[in-house]
């Protein structure tokens, strides 16, 4: 729970740096504004090989600590947009999606008595149903990748996000990995286990895979620190930006432009 809140805590130093516009289409007649949530954990429910868990005790306790990583970020959003403004009360209205079978659960709006439309399965969660925002969690980008790819779920996703009124696409570690134009950065480390895929099972298997392509031409290294400078430096791939955990690389869809954010300094990037 402590890594949690200091994620959720990060979040809020992040987010306010500059204030908020709330659009016109997610607030209703009696000033509540709706957020319509798509928490993916998918990344989070891949089973280590080398665990000396079973396979039902790792998914347990993976989809235990997916709940409260959702529970922390829709407390983050309430506080958010609850602070913004006075007169507006935010109602996140959320479903959890595992991209693993396109299953919806945990269906639920933070206001009671609300009455409310859930999609029935994924699909219809990122059509139809119109998310406001999607967060896909960080945990194994190759069993990510591998569920996307699966479930063809590339067009999808950047549907979902596309256009003046998509979604806002929040990816945390494998989540901003896969939005880039390749997951090859996620080998670079080795930290993420191959062997959770059948027939990718070697790093070098994942060289050149493809990403969302959400990021304008970028490509996303996640969690950089000292440590990782020679690892990094020993790369040819080009337009990486290397993000810190206090760093958020913020993209506009429409103009393509990227801007990273930190707890101190805001910087645009390069083109």
């Amino acid at each position: 729970m402590e890594e949690l809140d200091e994620e959720v805590q990060q979040l809020k130093d992040l987010t306010h740096q500059e204030s908020s516009e709330i659009p016109d289409q997610i607030i209703e007649k009696n000033g509540d504004l709706v957020l319509r949530l798509i928490y993916i954990p998918t990344a989070l429910y891949a089973l280590r090989p080398d665990s000396s868990n079973t396979p039902g005790k790792q998914r347990q306790r993976a989809r235990y600590d997916a709940k409260q990583r959702r529970k922390g970020l829709e407390s983050f959003l309430i506080d958010l947009f609850d602070s913004e403004d006075d007169d507006i009360t935010v109602n996140v209205v959320a479903v959890t999606l595992d991209l693993d079978d396109g299953s919806i659960k945990q269906a639920s709006c933070s206001k009671e008595g609300s009455k409310v439309y859930f999609p029935k399965d994924g699909k219809e969660a990122l059509s139809s149903w119109s998310p406001d925002m999607i967060y896909v969690e960080g945990g194994n980008t190759f069993w990510l990748q591998h569920c996307i790819e699966k479930g063809d779920w590339n067009e999808d996703l950047i549907s979902a996000c596309s256009g003046s009124n998509g979604a806002f696409y929040c990816g945390k570690s494998a989540g901003a990995i896969i939005a880039g134009n390749t997951v090859e950065t996620a080998t670079w480390k080795e930290m993420d286990d191959p062997r959770v895929v059948p027939g990718k099972e070697e790093y070098g298997d994942w060289k050149g895979v493809s990403g969302l392509g959400l990021t304008g031409g970028l490509n996303i290294f996640p969690h950089m620190a000292e440590k990782w400078s020679e690892v990094v430096s020993e790369q040819d791939l080009k337009n990486v930006v290397h993000l810190s955990d206090e760093e958020v690389c913020c993209v506009d869809g429409i103009e393509n432009e990227a801007t990273m954010l930190s707890p101190v300094e805001d910087n645009a990037i390069p083109s």
